[in-house]
Parts: C-alpha cells; structure tokens; sequence
C-alpha cells in the first residue's frame, strides 16, 4: 500500500514493501510443561520395573545429547504412539486379519454408527400407598345374656394413588465398522452390540427412534505407517528433505499431530454424543414406581478410567550412557501388540543416549498387559453384552477405550512439544537470552547502516518554509511505548506539475516545493509485529496543514 503525505514544503511518498518473515522462535508457548514432566515422571516407576536393573531412564531434558538424538526421540515416540493406536483398535476388532484385507489403495475410514429404535408395550395402572391410613370405629349393643356387654370394632383403610406406567421396548444398536473409499455399503463391521430392553416412563410421549450422525475417523495416515507384510510400524522423519525444520516443525511429524487431533476429536464424538444420547434418552428417561436400580449409571460409564490404571508408553526419555547391548536387527522381546516395531540398524553414536528397540518393546508389552488386566475386571464386574441391561461391558470396554486413545494423543502432541521446547531452551542458553522483536530492530538497524549506502535514516522531518524556523515535525513512530521512528530511505523527485486542493468553494490549496519518495521495509519476529503511527507534531504559536490522501 500507498501513502501521500504533504506538508506546505516538504511533500512526501511513503512506500510500503512486503514485510520480511523470520522464523517464528516459540512453538510452544502453550505447552505447559511443569504439568508434562509430573506425569513423565509418574510413569518413570512404572518404566523402571519394565526394564532392567540399574537402568536409570531420564525425561531428554536432563540427559546430554546431540542434535540428531532428537530426531532419533522424535521416531521412537512416535512408532510407540502408533502400535499404541493398535493396540487399542486391536480391542476395537481392528486385528491383523482385518488390516490385511483393506485395500490400501484408497483412503480408509473408521467409522461409528448408533441408532435406538422404540415401540410402544402397554399402559398399567400401579396402586402406590401414600403413606397415610384412616381409622373408624363402630360401637355394638349385646342383645339377650350379653345385653350388658358393649363392643367396639376398628376399621382401618390406608390410601392410595393411582398412577399409569406406559412400559416401551427400546432396541439400541451400536457398530465399529471400517471401509474404503466411498464404499460405505460394503463396510466390514468389527465390532457392535444390539440388544433389546424394557423401559417404564409416566407419560406417553417422549419416547422417539433415533439415527444418530455418524462419527468416522480417517486411518489412512496410520496405516501408511505400517508394513502390512511384517506388520511393522515404519514411521521416520525424513531429514533430507528441505522442509524438515526441526524435529517436530517437518511434514512427517506434523501429519502425525493432525491425526492425533482427529483421533481425539473422534472420542470425543463417541462419548458426547452416543453416551450422552442414552444418558438424555435412556437412562433418565426411565422412572418406574418401584424402582430397579441400575447396578451401572452413565456416571460409572464415562469414569471408567479412572478406575484402572493404564501405562503411557509415549514418552521421551534418554539415558546418561545407553545400554551396551544397541540394537542388531533383532530386539529379542517377544512383543505382545498387534504391531511391531521396526528394529534399527543405526548404531551411530548420536542415537547412544536413546532407548532401544528392545527397551520399547516392554514397553509397548507393558501397555498391553494393563489394557488386558483392566478388561478382564470391567468382564467380572460389568454385566454381560446378553444381559440386555443399557450399560454392559462393552459399552464400560468402549468408554475406557476413548478415553484411552484420547490420552495417549495428548501425551504424543505434548511430547513433540516438549521436544521442540528442549530446543528452544537450548538455543536460548547458547544465545544468552530470549529474542524479541526489539532485539531485531536494533540487529537489523545496525547492519543496514553497514550493508546499505546510504544508510537508512530515521523518518522524522522538520517542517518549514525556505529560510524560516521550523514549524513543527512529522514523523513515523513505532506503538509500543518507546516511540522509535521508523528509518527509510529517501530520494527526491522531480515534480511535473504542483497539486492543487480544493479547501471550500473559494478556497484553493496549492503544494509546491520539493517532493520526495521514501522507501522502508518492515521486518516481523514470527507473530509478533510492530504497528506504527503517523505522528504530526506543531510548534507553540505555529501551525501548518497536513493532507493525507
């Protein structure tokens, strides 16, 4: 954009240029980090039992490495998030043989359908006591022998209402179903249950057969990270490529967040909406006189997780010395997950502070042993799919699942937060402090007077008349708070002609004099940006007329 700016000497023209972008410094201003390494660090008992004795795994943060070592952290968080994923699709009915006959070449969607179908039963009349009763006596005169004799009898009579229940039969289907392309009719259900129950309300109306919106989920970044053949999880930052920034600012890694995103948001679809479908429709909908009491509420359902304990396995930790024993090919753990990781070759020694592939592998087993040991209690102590009550194990299976999954891409978009802050900080002590946009300015003012002739000059220019004193100033200054003008370069330029203004109908303003070009370039620190002002300042007793236009 343009501006002209006259005064009754010094006519000017502002040029604007496109701003510079540097790099943006702070990715991770939002990641709360002292509440990362808590958890980090809960998890490290856990971590410690896994492994070996005198194995002493820290948070990267306070392990001496290099460079590379973290792109190696970003890779093993990253494949142990994904055989993770697995681990808990697998208990979805994602197994190996499903995986294998999807058809790879096209996208692939998860897809999650429920609907409840109601049909009216009958209408019955229950007599509830009130909790209230009456009594009436009725004296009797003896007749014959027994004339004497007077007799009292006592009648009792106790109230009640009479109330209708209007009884339904409510079917409830819900199905995990996966499919290819378009082809949502010829989806591969692996997962569902349908049952058929009775429920009691006070009134006729209310009672409405639903289709709910179906919630779908894209997994085919997560299946183009498997080998279907060795059923290997495969993920690897690419370090050639131009793109790659840093070890969380690169495609590969980025495609990872973006479906840890999508991930969560489809839990997070499932509970809102299934599980808060039957507590509105179902559950509370159901008040019969003398009540049954469901063993399970949706209470119970949506706070299943906080009833078992289940192992992270994403987490960024190094050694001080790593193990002796590096990686040939062959962890030798017999890995328990539906996905394996890929073993690694790479005996380089930046990676030497990293866990290896053997280490990961317990790990991941770890993380399965406690999702088997967490499904085999909700079995004992949920009711059965046949049950026919609302909520059984599955649904319990289901919402401990969600919340699961919903963790542990938190915990993987935390981690690759807390690398990429482990490197801020990092660059930060090497430097000596943190950068600001002021910091650039005085580096940029300071090389320009070097690299340009002539040198850039501050944009502040006295108004006056040929001879006079000056009556007043114009200037271009930053809104900060430290007022600095601005510093551009200016060229003079021969007018062709004077620019006349009308100021009324009688009243004709002509500029005449020098006319000038500036020139000046913004610079921009990531987001962050100055903003500027046009300051026009006149001198006690003197005044002149700015245009702008």
């Amino acid at each position: 954009s343009s501006s002209r700016l006259h005064s009754p000497h010094r006519p000017n023209l502002l040029l604007l240029l496109p701003a510079y972008h540097y790099p943006k410094m702070s990715l991770s201003s939002s990641f709360e980090l002292l509440s990362f390494q808590r958890k980090v660090k809960d998890a490290l008992q856990t971590v410690e039992r896994t492994l070996e004795l005198e194995r002493k795994p820290r948070l990267a943060g306070d392990v001496d490495h290099t460079y590379g070592a973290k792109y190696g952290l970003v890779n093993l968080t990253s494949n142990a998030a994904i055989i993770a994923y697995m681990n808990c699709f697998e208990k979805l009915g994602l197994d190996a043989a499903v995986l294998k006959s999807i058809d790879k070449t096209k996208p692939t969607t998860l897809r999650f359908d429920s609907s409840t179908a109601c049909k009216f039963l009958r209408e019955v009349k229950v007599d509830v006591p009130v909790g209230r009763s009456y009594e009436e006596k009725e004296e009797m005169t003896g007749s014959g022998s027994d004339a004497s004799k007077n007799t009292t009898k006592t009648r009792v009579m106790k109230a009640v209402n009479h109330v209708k229940e209007f009884y339904w039969e409510v079917e409830v289907n819900w199905s995990i179903s996966v499919y290819s392309g378009t082809s949502v009719e010829e989806k591969k259900v692996v997962k569902s249950r349908t049952y058929t129950t009775t429920l009691i309300t006070q009134s006729k109306g209310g009672m409405v057969s639903t289709n709910l919106p179906p919630i779908e989920l894209s997994i085919s970044w997560l299946l183009q990270q498997i080998d279907m053949v060795e059923l290997t999880s495969q993920f690897k930052v690419d370090t050639e490529d131009g793109d790659t920034k840093t070890p969380r600012r690169n495609e590969a890694v980025q495609k990872a967040l973006e479906f840890a995103a999508q991930l969560r948001q489809w839990c997070q679809g499932i509970e809102g909406s299934f599980f808060g479908h039957l507590q509105q429709h179902l559950l509370r909908k159901h008040n019969p006189i003398y009540r049954n009491p469901h063993t399970f509420t949706i209470g119970h359902l949506l706070g299943v997780n906080k009833q078992y304990t289940i192992f992270n396995p994403v987490l960024p930790l190094m050694e001080e010395s790593g193990p002796s024993d590096r990686d040939d090919g062959s962890n030798g753990v017999e890995s328990k997950s539906i996905i394996e990781l890929q073993c690694s070759n790479d005996n380089n020694d930046e990676h030497k502070t990293l866990l290896t592939s053997k280490d990961i592998s317990k790990l991941l087993n770890e993380h399965v042993r406690t999702l088997e040991g967490a499904f085999s209690v909700i079995e004992e102590s949920w009711p059965s799919d046949s049950s026919g009550d609302i909520l059984s194990s599955s649904e319990a299976v289901l919402s401990l699942l969600s919340n699961h999954l919903r963790e542990l891409s938190a915990q993987y978009t935390e981690t690759m937060s807390y690398i990429e802050s482990m490197m801020e900080n990092q660059l930060i002590a090497a430097i000596g402090k943190r950068l600001t946009p002021n910091d650039l300015d005085k580096f940029v003012k300071f090389h320009n007077a070097r690299l340009l002739c002539p040198m850039p000059q501050p944009f502040s220019h006295d108004i006056r008349r040929p001879g006079h004193y000056p009556v007043g100033l114009l200037s271009i200054e930053s809104r900060d708070g430290e007022n600095e003008c601005i510093h551009s370069h200016s060229r003079e330029v021969v007018a062709t002609s004077s620019l006349k203004i009308s100021l009324s109908a009688a009243t004709v303003l002509e500029l005449t004099g020098h006319q000038y070009l500036h020139g000046f370039m913004n610079h921009r620190f990531g987001t962050s940006h100055k903003r500027h002002q046009l300051v026009a300042r006149a001198r006690q007793f003197s005044s002149f007329i700015l245009v702008i236009g």
